[in-house]
């Protein structure tokens, strides 16, 4: 209704949905010109939206949407909040493990880190909401990779370089569809070092209404804390927690 707006919300919403709808990256003379923006605001909008990640940069510095956005994508598929949902799950696996866990999701080509519990040790893993990394880097993406339908796997190991995060990062396209046959066999997947060095992570599948993938538990910690026999320990309490996770999504 007249003189109930809030201006300055109707520019952000302008901003959001500008990012939204192009089909390129925008700078910041791109946004200005397509809103009738001063650069000011133009600028301190984009920052702002880019400090919640709503925005984001590209490798030249344009804008895009950043991973936020994708995740109100997923909470709205699911029509339910999921770091609620997950939220005490998290906080058990940190209690039993005393290691970081964190809940990822599946954000088109890349896991994204939604919520997180993070270990009592002054020497621990923790992420920022929000992190991403590509899905051949690592246990959490390797476990999704593996639990997707076999042609959407195809396609979007395809669509992308395997390029190493660390030295140790699988790069090799055999030894990647390898591991990710192990990870189906057994339910979970393990690194070390392949996305930090020194650290290890294990991680299972947790799955959405429909029976697809939808992101992954992941325990995580100091490799010399984290070893591979331990974790072969923490599999199975890791598994009944997601598999907790996936009847409530089922119960919707």
């Amino acid at each position: 209704m007249p003189g109930t707006q809030i201006k300055v919300f109707d520019k952000i919403v302008g901003v959001i949905e500008l990012l939204a709808t192009s089909s390129q990256p925008l700078t910041l003379k791109s946004v200005q010109e397509a809103l009738g923006l001063n650069k000011g605001t133009a600028f301190r909008i984009l920052r702002t939206l880019e400090s919640h990640n709503v925005a984001a940069r590209d490798g030249d510095g344009a804008f895009i949407l950043g991973n936020r956005v994708l995740y109100w994508e997923a909470c709205y598929r699911q029509n339910l909040d999921l770091t609620k949902l997950v939220r005490p799950h998290l906080e058990r696996l940190r209690d039993l493990t005393s290691e970081t866990a964190a809940f990822s999701i599946l954000m088109r080509k890349q896991t994204v880190v939604v919520d997180q519990a993070i270990s009592p040790h002054a020497t621990s893993t923790r992420f920022d909401i929000g992190f991403s990394a590509p899905l051949h880097a690592g246990a959490t993406g390797r476990v999704i990779l593996a639990h997707l339908d076999p042609e959407r796997r195809k396609n979007l190991l395809q669509a992308q370089r395997l390029e190493h995060v660390t030295e140790l990062t699988i790069i090799d396209r055999r030894r990647l569809d390898r591991e990710l046959n192990k990870s189906l066999a057994r339910g979970f997947a393990f690194s070390e070092g392949e996305r930090l060095l020194n650290t290890s992570s294990l991680a299972v599948p947790v799955f959405g209404r429909g029976e697809e993938i939808l992101g992954a538990l992941s325990v995580s910690g100091p490799s010399d804390r984290l070893t591979h026999s331990r974790c072969k320990s923490i599999a199975p309490m890791m598994l009944r927690e997601a598999q907790l996770i996936t009847d409530r999504l089922k119960r919707g």
